[in-house]
C-alpha cells in the first residue's frame, strides 16, 4: 500500500494494511518482449514490502483463459480491530469485530489461470510469515474493479 487514503479506507473495512510499496507486472497492447503475453507460458509476479523489508512475493504462470471467471467474486469477511487507548489494554479493544463488504459495479477482464506459487518472508516485528501457505494451488491473472457499497458487521 503505497497511498495513505487507501490505508485509512482499508483499516475501516477490515482490510489488514500499512505503507509499503508494491510492485507488479503490467501487460500493455503493444508488449513485444517487453511484458509478458496474456497467452500460455506468460509469468506474472508480485511483491510487497514495508519499513525496508520485502514481505511477500507470488507469480503465476498462464496456462488456459478461466472458464468461470464469475466465481472470482467470492464474499469478503474481514475482521475489523481497533486497540483501546491507553496501549495495553489488548484485552478490550475499542473495535473487535467480523464484516463483509459488499460490492457493486463488479467487472472482469482476460481472466487467465494456471500454476501459482507465493512466498511470504520472516521480518521483525511482522506476522505475515506466520501465515505462510502449507501448499499452493492454482493461481489467477485479471484486470478488475469493483465498489466497495458497505461493510456490513457479522453476528447481529
Amino acid at each position: 500500500m503505497d497511498n495513505d487514503l487507501a490505508l485509512a479506507r482499508g483499516w475501516v473495512q477490515g482490510l489488514p494494511k500499512k505503507l509499503g510499496p508494491v510492485a507488479q507486472t503490467r501487460v500493455f497492447a503493444s508488449s513485444g518482449k517487453a511484458s509478458p503475453s496474456l497467452a500460455a507460458g506468460g509469468r506474472f509476479g508480485a511483491s510487497l514490502s514495508a519499513a525496508g523489508h520485502t514481505l511477500a512475493e507470488a507469480g503465476v504462470t498462464l496456462e488456459r483463459p478461466a472458464d468461470d471467471p464469475a466465481s472470482l467474486f467470492r464474499p469478503t469477511v474481514n475482521l475489523r480491530h481497533f486497540p483501546s487507548l491507553p496501549a495495553g489494554h489488548y484485552d478490550n479493544p475499542a473495535v473487535h469485530e467480523l464484516v463483509m463488504a459488499e460490492f457493486g459495479d463488479q467487472a472482469l477482464a482476460d481472466v487467465w489461470v494456471g500454476s501459482g506459487d507465493i512466498t511470504l518472508f520472516e521480518a521483525r516485528g511482522e506476522e505475515l510469515a506466520d501465515l505462510a501457505p502449507v501448499r499452493t494451488g492454482t493461481g489467477f491473472r485479471a484486470s478488475m474493479s469493483y465498489t466497495v457499497t458497505e461493510v456490513r458487521r457479522l453476528g447481529e
